[in-house]
């Protein structure tokens, strides 16, 4: 399964970078370019089980889908995978780095076909992948960091 992978420090506590991901995810619109539409299906507080829905722009290709916790340890671990749209899955990490953060944020995706059809090729898509990944760390370091 094709997947991006990149890190970033970012001078905050790990419960401020974890609580704008994990507990704030309506947020990610805000930080991670593709994501038109972020929202909530179940009540806070995020839990495993918790479902949101998405909107997601992949080069003006729109899909919409729900993501479901998977798996969460405050503080230092969660797992999203969609339930619908893209079979995709995301693993946030989260370490202490000195007084601040280190965040490793890992997508496994597969596209259907019909997308990559639309999309040129799964070469181009992957690059873009990655520079909306590298593009959407910046932007939430900039968040966190001026919290």
């Amino acid at each position: 399964m094709p997947h991006v992978e990149e890190s970033i420090e970012i001078r905050a506590p790990v419960e401020v970078v974890f609580g704008l991901i994990a507990d704030q995810p309506e947020r990610m619109a805000e930080w991670w370019p593709p994501i038109e539409l972020q929202e909530r299906v179940t009540p806070p507080p995020t839990a495993v089980g918790s479902i949101s829905r998405y909107v997601y722009n992949m080069m003006n290709v729109t899909i919409r889908g729900e993501h479901e916790v998977l798996a969460l340890d405050p503080n230092q671990y969660l797992r999203v995978k969609t339930i619908s749209g893209i079979d995709s899955a995301f693993d946030f990490y989260f370490a202490p780095a000195g007084e601040g953060t280190r965040l490793t944020i890992r997508v496994e995706y597969s596209l259907p076909g019909s997308i990559v059809g639309q999309l040129m090729n799964r070469v181009i898509i992957e690059e873009r992948n990655l520079k909306d990944l590298q593009e959407g760390l910046r932007n939430l370091k900039a968040m966190a960091e001026n919290s």
